[in-house]
């Protein structure tokens, strides 16, 4: 099976780009921006019943398969921002088609050249790679493939990022080139190709709008959509005009913007950016002597739904609360997870993640994409000798290995990360000064998307986040040991939980407080591992939530110690105010300590006015980290309400990986009712309870439930 690419002999230029958009990007030898199109017409004379195809390309591509749309990819390599030289795989999506009275395949696809968003990796080289098994009526096959026979070209009406003019296709073809429509060339596999993991995102129209304008005139038209989505813009033009696409989440945020240039009528624009969209200002210019035609369509993609959760209680707005969180979850679960469908980020960031996928526990039970994620995080880590620009999510991945292993059972996946996670416990081994405790870290990212006494906590100085960073590799040692247990390798395991014995002990020694009965930030002595975000230490001991929190959740505190504190905190307007984000952990902690009748339900209605102001997309916080900040609605991190509230009610506990062996202690915590339904690999399961009825619990016969209440 062959790569191929445009004829390095007609086209010099469209050869050779960027990793990525974080490294040598004023490189302009290998940063020119272009579209290839490949096409190849396969006819059979017998008509065809089904194809499996396997496609791929360096960066983006968009499929048509007998002039209609079928998707856009492949999945993404992930990345982090530490990794900006190549990607260590590259993935190839797999389709199957059905088709009806017809004898020929007509493949067309357009591919980028250039990285656009922070999560686009490349090998550094264009490239594009088909294979196929094409099932006909009388039940014989045939294979077909990429290959020298293909005709390549490029389209030089995609003169730029989100620019368009198709005018400039023919006037470069007919004046600078031979006649375009070469036969692409073979080129050597430089990708490390394997399929992806999981299925192809499927593509939903949620919005379409025609326009006409009058010769000469210019209008603008706003369109709201119902939700936030990710949305690729897809244009018609049947007239001369030129048109200007805006969107942005909600009206009056800063908007992404396409022009397009539609030289002659008839004209037709696939956009290969994802916007994040809740409104659609739609300019347009028209330049002809008739009345001009603009169709505008809307696609967005998310990860395929096969199963949906429910929550229905009698509070209105918690299942609002609900619903949000569900909607956000479900645009921000595309080949990767993504922080939000505006940020686009790459897996570095594995705290949104991890709470992500026990989010995906309840709404849609589907686990192959986390799974997907930890594999491709753990590539990186091998590749990067254990290093992630963001400390704490490094350690972080490690929980959410471990979750998700319990939810899905599947072992293989923790034999593919266990080499990442040898090399990140060894790598945080040299972040100590001869003692347990991690010292001089390249940095202490991420606590919270807050600001304490001027200094982020994004990217906090030693003295605010030194204890948080090592709470979060107190638990990566406990989970660690965990993972090593389920892979029969106790002798690993024990060694680790002595370490995590040890470092309490000296974390208690130097992090707690005895005057104030807390635990403080972290020390204000120098740190010379600095080499990321890494603000100048301050000698000054701040006591903040969060150590309090996380110090209290993974046991470095006592259960009776640990009560207290949470008792003092959890509202203490005297202490910092926390984001949705670690909130996930302050509602962890709270229901670890059977706290949620007390403060539970009080913490969930924080997020009934976020919603109540704006139930298109979740806001990313509710605390402004700057004045001029502006949250995005498409923020699935702070969606831990989707994963709390079924938690508590349900109050499950898997007692064996792989959900096959459960326990189930339902509570209604002060609500009239609650009907509460989520997906397993084996069915749904369904708890309906009510204050005057007995509960009713319903699950597949082969999932055995042990009952609590």
């Amino acid at each position: 099976m062959s790569w191929i690419w445009l004829d390095e002999k007609y086209y010099p230029e469209y050869q050779n780009n960027l990793f990525n958009t974080l490294y040598d990007c004023d490189n302009k030898e290998i940063n020119k921006y272009g579209v290839a199109d490949f096409s190849k017409t396969f006819g059979f004379g017998k008509q065809i019943k089904s194809a499996k195809i396997r496609i791929s390309a360096d960066n983006e591509y968009i499929l048509f398969i007998n002039n209609e749309f079928k998707g856009i990819g492949p999945a993404l390599p992930g990345g982090d921002f530490l990794c900006t030289g190549k990607a260590p795989k590259h993935y190839a999506d797999v389709y199957e088609f059905e088709f009806n009275e017809t004898d020929k395949l007509e493949i067309f696809a357009k591919v980028r050249l250039q990285p656009e968003m922070c999560c686009d990796y490349s090998r550094g080289h264009g490239g594009f790679y088909l294979s196929g098994i094409v099932c006909f009526e009388d039940g014989t096959t045939e294979q077909i493939e990429t290959d020298s026979d293909w005709i390549a070209d490029v389209d030089f009406s995609y003169n730029g990022f989100c620019s368009y003019d198709s005018g400039l296709y023919d006037i470069i073809n007919r004046n600078i080139l031979p006649p375009p429509f070469f036969n692409a060339s073979e080129i050597d596999d430089i990708w490390n190709l394997e399929d992806s993991h999981i299925p192809p995102r499927i593509f939903n129209k949620v919005l379409e709008k025609k326009v006409c304008v009058d010769a000469g005139k210019t209008e603008t038209f706003e369109f709201e959509l119902d939700k936030i989505y990710g949305v690729y813009p897809v244009v018609s033009g049947y007239c001369m005009s030129n048109v200007t696409l805006k969107m942005c989440e909600l009206k009056g945020q800063a908007e992404t913007e396409e022009k397009i240039i539609f030289d002659y009528p008839g004209g037709e624009y696939y956009s290969f950016r994802m916007h994040s969209a809740g409104m659609v200002t739609l300019i347009v210019e028209n330049t002809d002597d008739t009345e001009a035609s603009v169709t505008l369509s809307l696609i967005a993609p998310w990860y395929p739904i096969e199963n949906e959760g429910t929550f229905e209680t009698s509070n209105a707005g918690l299942d609002k609360v609900y619903d949000v969180c569900k909607h956000t979850l479900k645009i921000c679960r595309q080949s990767i997870h993504l922080d939000s469908t505006k940020h686009q980020e790459l897996l570095a960031c594995t705290g949104d993640y991890n709470i992500e996928s026990l989010m995906t526990m309840f709404c849609f039970g589907d686990m192959r994409l986390a799974e997907f994620d930890l594999m491709r995080t753990a590539d990186w880590l091998v590749m990067n000798d254990g290093v992630m620009f963001h400390t704490t999510y490094s350690l972080i991945w490690v929980q959410m290995l471990r979750d998700v292993y319990m939810i899905t059972g599947r072992k293989e996946v923790l034999i593919y990360c266990e080499n990442a996670l040898a090399k990140l416990l060894k790598r945080f081994e040299t972040y100590k000064d001869g003692g347990e405790i991690i010292e001089n870290p390249p940095d202490f990212m991420f606590v919270d998307w807050t600001v304490i006494d001027g200094f982020s906590m994004h990217h906090p100085p030693k003295a605010l986040g030194q204890t948080v960073l090592n709470a979060f590799y107190y638990n990566a040692l406990l989970n660690a040991s965990e993972i090593y247990s389920f892979l029969g390798k106790n002798d690993i395991s024990e060694e680790i939980n002595i370490k995590a014995e040890n470092f309490r002990s000296e974390f208690n020694a130097i992090f707690f407080d005895e005057e104030k009965q807390l635990y403080f930030d972290g020390l204000g002595t120098p740190c010379g591992g600095g080499k990321h975000y890494h603000p100048a230490n301050v000698n000054k001991k701040y006591l903040s939530k969060y150590p309090n929190i996380l110090a209290s959740l993974f046991g470095l505190a006592d259960a009776e110690l640990a009560k207290n504190i949470l008792e003092r905190i959890v509202f203490d307007d005297a202490l910092q105010d926390i984001q949705p984000y670690f909130m996930h952990y302050l509602l962890n902690a709270i229901r670890k300590y059977d706290m949620f009748d007390k403060y539970g339900m009080k913490l969930l209605e924080r997020w009934i006015p976020v919603v109540e102001e704006c139930d298109k997309g979740l806001a990313e916080g509710w605390i402004a980290p700057e004045e001029s900040y502006s949250f995005d609605h498409s923020h699935a991190w702070g969606g831990t309400p989707a994963y709390q509230m079924p938690m508590a009610m349900t109050g499950l506990e898997i007692l064996e990986p792989g959900m096959k062996k459960l326990k189930i202690t339902p509570k209604l915590y002060g609500l009239e009712y609650a009907k509460i339904s989520f997906p397993t690999e084996y069915g749904m399961i369904e708890v309906i309870l009510h204050k005057d009825k007995k509960t009713v619990i319903n699950a597949p016969e082969c999932i055995k439930i042990i009952r609590g209440d």
